[in-house]
C-alpha cells in the first residue's frame, strides 16, 4: 500500500500522515514546493501550469486529496474566489488526467469536500448527503470539486468526506475562535443561533484511515460529529473549557458584513448536518459532544 496525499502539510494531512506511518503504511506527498517537514518523500506539481512530477503516482494505491486554498484565510476578492475553486477543481482534474495517461491502477481516490455544499443557511432542516446543494459561492465550489472527484469512479473506488469545522489544538478555526475568549473578548456572533457542525481532528483522521482500509467506504459522507450546537452554545462551552468568563455582547451581524463582505455568510449562518450515514457504515466517534472534545484539547 502506498498513499499519496495532496495538502499533506496542512492540519488534517499532517495528522493523517503520522497515523499512516505509525501503522507502517508508506506515505508520499504532492507539494508545490519540495519539503520534508513530515519526513516523507515529496513530489512537486504546478497545477496552475498543468504540470506534475510523472513519478508522483508510481506505485500509488490510494490518493487522499486535501489540497485547496483556505476558504476563510483571506477576503473574498474575485481573484481569491477563483483561487479557492481552481485549487480544488484543477488539482483533482490534473490527478485524474495523469492517472488516465499513465494507466495508474488506484484502489481508491478519497477527497475532502465541505458541508458548505448545503449552503450558508440557518434552517430547521438537518441536512443529509442526498439533500440538494446550496446556491452560494461555497456551495458552487463544493459542487465543482465533487464533480471532478466523481470522475475517478471510472476506474477506482471513490469516497468524499464533507467536513465541518475541525477542532484541534494545532491550529485551524479553533485557534482563531479561542484567541478572543482567552483575551476576555469572546462573544457569540450575530444572533448566535446559527449552528456550527464540527468534528474533532482525531475522528476526522480516523475517518480517512477507515476510508483507506475498508472497501465499503464508497460514497459521500458528512464528516461531522453528533452534537448539534449553536454559535452561542459553542462559545459558552469554549469559555468554560478555557476557564474564562463571557461578558461581551453579541457581535452585530452588520459589523461582520462590513469587514468581511460576502465571506461573513459562512460565519453568520449555519444549519444542522446529519452523520447518520457514516455511523451506519460502522464508524464510531470518539468525540460526540463539544465539551468532551474541547476538554481533551485543553486538558
Amino acid at each position: 500500500m502506498r498513499v499519496l496525499i495532496t495538502g499533506g502539510s496542512g492540519l488534517v494531512g499532517s495528522a493523517l500522515t503520522k497515523k499512516l506511518i505509525a501503522n507502517n503504511i508508506e506515505v508520499v506527498h504532492l507539494t508545490r514546493t519540495k519539503n520534508s517537514k513530515a519526513g516523507v518523500k515529496t513530489y512537486e506539481w504546478e497545477w496552475e501550469k498543468n504540470k506534475i512530477d510523472e513519478n508522483a503516482l508510481k506505485g500509488v494505491t490510494h490518493v487522499i486529496h486535501l489540497a485547496g486554498a483556505g476558504i476563510a484565510d483571506r477576503p473574498w476578492t474575485m481573484k481569491r474566489k477563483r483561487l479557492i475553486v481552481k485549487s480544488r477543481v484543477l488539482t483533482a482534474r490534473l490527478l485524474f488526467n495523469e492517472c488516465k495517461k499513465q494507466n495508474i491502477q488506484l484502489d481508491a481516490f478519497i477527497s475532502a469536500s465541505g458541508i458548505g455544499y448545503y449552503g450558508a443557511v440557518t434552517t430547521e432542516n438537518i441536512f443529509e448527503e442526498e439533500d440538494k446543494r446550496g446556491d452560494d459561492f461555497v456551495a458552487e465550489c463544493c459542487v465543482q470539486w465533487e464533480n471532478e472527484v466523481i470522475k475517478f469512479k471510472d476506474f477506482c473506488r471513490v469516497a468524499i468526506l464533507r467536513t465541518g469545522i475541525v477542532l484541534s489544538e494545532n491550529g485551524g478555526a479553533l485557534e482563531k475562535l479561542s484567541k478572543s475568549v482567552k483575551l476576555g473578548l469572546g462573544a457569540a456572533i450575530g444572533t448566535g443561533n446559527q449552528y456550527m457542525p464540527w468534528i474533532h481532528l482525531d475522528d476526522l483522521v480516523n475517518m480517512y484511515y477507515n476510508s483507506i482500509m475498508e472497501e465499503n467506504y464508497s460514497s459521500i459522507y458528512n464528516a461531522v460529529s453528533t452534537e448539534h450546537i449553536t454559535n452561542e452554545g459553542f462559545t459558552k462551552t469554549l469559555a468554560k473549557s478555557l476557564k474564562k468568563k463571557l461578558w461581551m455582547p453579541k457581535v452585530p451581524a452588520f459589523m461582520l458584513k462590513m469587514t468581511l463582505g460576502e465571506m461573513s455568510e459562512i460565519i453568520l449562518e449555519g444549519s444542522r448536518v446529519s452523520n447518520d450515514k457514516i455511523k451506519q457504515q460502522g464508524f464510531q466517534f470518539e468525540y460526540e459532544n463539544v465539551e468532551s472534545a474541547l476538554n481533551k484539547i485543553y486538558s
